[in-house]
């Protein structure tokens, strides 16, 4: 009888370690995937940028998915200026929008003005954004009420463009 007993723990253990093993495998398989979707076209991206234009040294690509999609990266040109370039996705031409980097205001610096007006809020992200014909900074976080608030200032970080709030669903 002791003996069925041990059998029979071990059998259960075997289980649920393989199951354990296949859970933790198909959970790298899932991540892999999802990540190679959101960078799906950034090496195309940063070989067709540094191959057809005067730009090098292509870095930190990003994808935003605004009411158009876009490629957004920082790259120098010939002379090493910095830009922030976006490449749009759609559409027949695709030109470049090309930021100066010393005409914005730093990612850091935007942060800093946005945490002392909101200094109950938990930051989420920052990234940069194009739409309506301008280039802005989108701040993600979470405000004292715990609802979901997208800012978008101007790339200059003179203003507030735009806000959208979203209330939780499910408290």
């Amino acid at each position: 009888m002791r003996e069925s007993n041990n059998r029979w723990v071990l059998w259960t253990l075997i289980v649920i370690t393989l199951l354990l093993l296949i859970g933790i495998g198909y959970s790298i398989y899932l991540y892999q995937v999802i990540n190679d979707s959101r960078t799906a076209g950034f090496d195309d991206t940063k070989n067709q940028i540094e191959t057809q234009t005067s730009y090098h040294d292509v870095h930190s690509i990003q994808g935003y998915y605004g009411e158009n999609s876009y490629h957004v990266f920082y790259a120098s040109n010939e002379d090493n200026e910095e830009r922030l370039i976006f490449l749009p996705l759609e559409g027949e031409e695709r030109e470049l929008i090309v930021i100066n980097t010393e005409d914005m205001m730093s990612e850091e610096a935007i942060l800093d003005a946005w945490s002392s007006s909101c200094d109950t809020c938990t930051f989420a992200d920052i990234s940069p954004a194009y739409e309506d014909g301008e280039a802005l900074w989108e701040i993600t976080y979470h405000d004292k009420d715990n609802q979901f608030v997208m800012d978008y200032y101007s790339i200059d970080g003179e203003s507030l463009e735009e806000r959208y709030t979203y209330n939780k669903m499910f408290r």
